[in-house]
């Protein structure tokens, strides 16, 4: 379990990668059960960092920035480059065929950037509203795991739309309900730290993650890396609208 969870956390984040070998193919195919997990990982780091700049007193903005500036940075802006691609690829109109070689191509395109500015826009003006809270630090570490939990719950539920091999195809192929039921209980478990808001998040985050996966089944037959790196970001995104709402 314990190698697992290393080699997911340096799957999706700049964590080095463990020595003692790579996964085996059946070992990949567990690896979306911790995700959620590694999202409990980058909120307790957003969370030391927040108390850090707060014995500093910069102004709020400015905390907010750094924050999501080291969320990305985490991240290796893998989930905004998924978002970017997804945008260039749906939006274009053109046939699945198309849309695959679109998400294939390592050019940015005009939804692309237009989707990116947006996301960190949304991510700041909402955080910066959550934070006021006095539920500052449990938003924080809450963020990354509806994210990553939506991502498990989309990878459980769809199929690899790409003929070929790509970097998701390894873990999406071989989840299933057992790989779900991992990240729900360990996400409902993390939410628990929220009380009521937290675990209904996570229980919006499950929802919306079924919501995806038949969105983008319906798009392009399946998922791709880049659609799951897009449904991290709406997952935190939509996470913090919805729990802004129950506030």
């Amino acid at each position: 379990m314990l190698r697992l969870f290393r080699h997911t956390l340096s799957f999706l984040t700049i964590w080095p990668a463990p020595k003692g070998g790579y996964l085996s193919p059946s070992e990949w195919e567990r690896v979306s059960g911790y995700f959620p997990l590694v999202g409990l990982v980058c909120g307790l780091i957003a969370a030391l960092l927040w108390l850090i700049l707060g014995s500093l007193s910069p102004p709020a903005s400015l905390k907010v920035i750094l924050i999501v500036t080291a969320w990305v940075v985490l991240n290796r802006g893998f989930h905004l480059d998924g978002l970017a691609d997804t945008a260039d690829a749906l939006l274009s109109h053109r046939s699945v065929e198309e849309k695959l070689a679109i998400l294939k191509d390592c050019h940015l395109g005009t939804f692309g950037v237009v989707a990116i500015v947006l996301d960190l826009l949304l991510k700041l003006t909402l955080l910066e509203v959550a934070l006021a809270s006095p539920k500052a630090l449990t938003v924080l570490i809450l963020i990354p795991v509806w994210g990553k939990l939506t991502i498990s719950i989309v990878t459980s539920l769809s199929q690899y739309a790409r003929p070929s091999g790509g970097l998701a195809k390894s873990f999406v192929v071989g989840a299933g309900p057992k790989e779900a039921g991992l990240a729900m209980v360990s996400a409902l478990l993390i939410g628990l730290i929220g009380g009521f808001l937290g675990l209904a998040t996570m229980l919006f985050a499950i929802v919306l993650g079924v919501v995806l996966a038949i969105v983008w089944r319906k798009a392009i037959g399946g998922v791709t890396g880049d659609l799951l790196g897009a449904s991290a970001e709406i997952g935190e995104i939509a996470g913090l609208i919805f729990w802004l709402l129950l506030i």
